[in-house]
Parts: C-alpha cells; structure tokens; sequence
C-alpha cells in the first residue's frame, strides 16, 4: 500500500509540513547513509581483500600516535576484546559476523543509492510519476528491502545463538551462510516481482485527467483473484517482520541465559580457588614454629599476621584479574560482543519497521515521516558500529589516516617532480662545458 493512499495524500497546492519533512529526511538519509556504509564497506573490505596495506597503515598510525610510555607498548602487543571480536574474522578466513555486517552495509549501501532516492521523486511528485514502471519499481525495492531486512535479522539472530549456544557444532559455517544469504536474496526478489504486480498507476477519482500510483484492490474493475493475490503479498510481508520480531526476543533471551550461566559459573570457581588459597594459606601459617623468646615473639607474630593479610588480598586480586582476563579472552565472550553489537542492529530495525508496516496495515494512523521511517534503519547501522565496537573505530580511523598520509606523499612525490631546472639554465650549462657561453 502506498502513501497516498494511507495518509489521504491531498492535491493542495501549499505543501504541508509533513511533506516538507519527509524530503528532507529522505534527503539527509540519502547522504548520510551512502557515506557510512561507504566507509563500512572500506573498513571491512580493505582488511580482507588487502590485509598487507592495513597492516603497514595500522602500524604507521600507532607509531605517529605512540607515546614512550609503557602502556602504549602493552596496547601495541594485547588485543582488546573488541578486536577479538569484530577484528579476529577480517582475514582470508572471514567469520560469520563480518560476513553479515558486510551483507547488511551493501544493502544499506543500495537502498541509500536507488531507493531513497527514488522514493524521494514519488513523494516529491505525491505518487504521480509520469510511467507506470516508475509505480511498478518503487513497489519491487520497498517490499524487496523489507523482506530482505527481516530475513538478514532472522538470520543474524540465528547465526549468534548457534555460535554461543552450540559453540563445538559449527553449524551455520561460512558456506552455509553464503548459501543461505542467496537463498534469501532470490526469494525477496521473487517476492518483490510479485509485489509490484499489485500496484498500477490508474485515474484518480478527483480528476479522470491524473494518474496516480493505485493498489490493485481498491480499483472498480479489481477482479477477486486481485485483490486475493494483494492481500497475500501484504500479509507475507507483515509475517516476515512479526516472524523477525519472534526470531530477535527468543533466540536472544537464550543467548542472555547462556549468559548468565557462565557469570555465575566464573564466580562460582572464582570463590573456590580464593577459598583453596586462604586454607593453604592458613595451613603455612600454623605450622609450627621454633619457640621464641617473649621480647621478639610479639612483634613477630603481628609481623606475620600483616604479612598474612598483605598476601591474601594480593593473592584475591590476582585470581578476580585472573578469572576477568580468561572470561575476557574467551572465544565465549568475543561471541557475545558480537552479539550484543548486532542485537542492538536488531532492535533498530525493529523500531524503524514498526510505525510503516503499521500503517500499511491499517492498524493506526501515521504521518508521512513515521511511514517512510523504515529507510531510517540504513542510515542506523554504521552509525551503530561506530559507537559500539572500540575496534570498527580504530579501524575506521587507520583507514582515514593512511588515505591523508598517501594524498599528502602524492603531493610531496608530485612537487619533486615538478622541481626542475629550466631549459634555459640546462643550455647555458652544456654551452659553459664547450666553452661557448652565451650571454
């Protein structure tokens, strides 16, 4: 169902403040999506396809922010989690999770190209293109990016719970995920021929002189098999978002459970070996000792005592390090960095979703920004990874630092060159070397 049709798009000719707003978020989603995920792209791209050239980047960007202290040394050599996590796939081997990020950044990268755009032309022009195709597709890339949106979120949610639920399976392997990214790509595009066939650019009943992209169902001449085949495309679409929504709050309620249990299994054995330590501990201290004279014994033993309590806390804080540093460096807990990163990319989508789909359903009364928000969830996702993943940051800011520094060698490159002597003085040289001088 389009805009005009579920908003009650008007012919006045002043335009309202909705539709003044509705263009210029298209217009900002436009910009500012096709920069992010551009950059998405490049982050992701250049360490997999040219891993070499990030290193050389990486390396000249610690050293030109490097201080002489010991801890930037420690930084150098230890990766944090976040580098586990979303650092550890971007090899010639690439993970799972990387390989969705890249999937979802191209689609966003697409639907900020093509289709925000286009929708900004049919909203500009309130639904009357001068051509049906132009009805036909905006109809295939909106049913298309929401299908496909829903099935990339199923698949992402899917894909986390295996990987810490069912860690020593490998189910969903590279392979596998490839194979299930196509699968779903052929069937939205399927879908979406399918769904531009139940929207037509027809007469509208102000004036029989303009046409206007019209649903199928609520034509006069709509045969039953219409409006049918309408109402099974808009409820498959409506499935696929209820059915993502299902997906997101079960499967990672078990991965927040698996969770939970291994907190409470890393305390567990926290307290036992702190408990083992203070009987061993205890046992050193009352073994017995050589008899002492009454002078020395006393300060001896508080001596011994504050020695004993200096030990026991040294040693309850090497085990709390100890227990944090192996839950840190766990493949289990670089799992759950990811998953919390694409948990929250779920959570947006379902949020942007929600108002179109509502409206498009009937089921309340949305303005035009709130229907077209859904072209909000390409826009989301780069902006996401920036502020949750520590190390999509650093590579964001290698890849921008190694692009400024081969510009600025370019131009140090072009300048040399440039500076030659001149034909004149060249010719006065050889002429001076024949004993010819001219002056």
């Amino acid at each position: 169902m389009n805009s005009s049709e579920i908003l009650g798009n008007s012919t006045s000719e002043a335009p309202s403040l909705d539709w003044i707003i509705t263009l210029i978020m298209l217009g900002f989603v436009c910009v500012v999506g096709t920069v992010g995920n551009l950059l998405v792209l490049g982050v992701y791209l250049q360490h997999y396809l040219h891993p070499h050239v990030h290193h050389q980047r990486k390396q000249a960007y610690r050293l030109r922010g490097s201080t002489s202290t010991m801890e930037s040394r420690i930084e150098v050599r230890i990766r944090t989690p976040d580098e586990e996590s979303f650092g550890e796939p971007l090899t010639k081997s690439t993970g799972t999770p990387t390989f969705f990020v890249l999937v979802l950044a191209g689609v966003d990268l697409m639907v900020c190209c093509f289709v925000v755009p286009l929708t900004f032309y049919m909203e500009y022009v309130e639904m009357r293109p001068g051509s049906d195709f132009l009805c036909k597709a905006h109809s295939f890339m909106a049913v298309c990016n929401t299908m496909f949106s829903s099935l990339v979120v199923i698949s992402i949610a899917l894909d986390r719970y295996l990987a810490i639920c069912h860690p020593l399976h490998h189910i969903l392997t590279m392979k596998k995920a490839k194979i299930l990214i196509i699968c779903n790509a052929i069937f939205c595009i399927i879908y979406g021929v399918l769904g531009s066939a139940t929207i037509k650019l027809a007469e509208t009943k102000e004036d029989p002189l303009v046409k206007e992209c019209t649903d199928t169902v609520i034509l006069p001449n709509a045969t039953t098999a219409e409006k049918y085949f309408y109402h099974i495309i808009q409820k498959g679409n409506t499935a696929s978002f209820v059915l993502a929504i299902l997906f997101v709050l079960v499967l990672y309620s078990m991965i927040l459970r698996v969770v939970i249990q291994a907190h409470r299994r890393m305390r567990s054995l926290n307290r036992t070996a702190l408990q083992q330590t203070r009987l061993s501990t205890s046992s050193e201290r009352s073994s017995p000792e050589p008899v002492m004279e009454h002078s020395t014994g006393a300060h001896s033993l508080d001596g011994h005592l504050r020695r004993y309590r200096i030990r026991s806390k040294r040693l309850s804080r090497i085990l709390l390090r100890l227990s944090i540093r192996n839950l840190v460096e766990s493949k289990l807990w670089r799992e759950i960095r990811t998953a919390s990163v694409l948990f929250v990319v779920a959570v947006v989508y379902i949020i942007v979703f929600t108002p179109s789909l509502l409206a498009a359903n009937q089921l309340a009364c949305m303005t035009l920004v709130g229907y077209n928000s859904y072209f909000l969830n390409s826009m989301a996702d780069p902006l996401i990874y920036c502020f949750m993943s520590k190390n999509f940051r650093k590579k964001l800011s290698t890849l921008i630092f190694g692009v400024c520094l081969r510009r600025k060698t370019d131009d140090k490159e072009q300048m040399l060159t440039q500076r030659k002597r001149p034909p004149s003085r060249i010719n006065q040289i050889k002429n001076s070397a024949n004993g010819q001088i001219q002056l």
